[in-house]
């Protein structure tokens, strides 16, 4: 699942998210999206970018 997300986050195409670079966020997140590593803020994104990417 973590391919397919990367994947989606590379299609979206976002300055904010290249900017953030694609592999740092993907880093964060273990092979069923759970979140491994992440600040508070960090967390808030990632959160939304999952719930997003599930919707999908």
């Amino acid at each position: 699942m973590k391919k397919e997300f990367k994947k989606w986050l590379i299609s979206l195409n976002c300055e904010g998210i290249n900017s953030l670079g694609i592999n740092e966020i993907v880093s964060r997140v273990d092979d069923e999206l759970r979140i491994v590593r992440a600040n508070e803020q960090e967390r808030i994104v990632l959160e939304e970018l999952i719930a997003e990417f599930k919707c999908e």
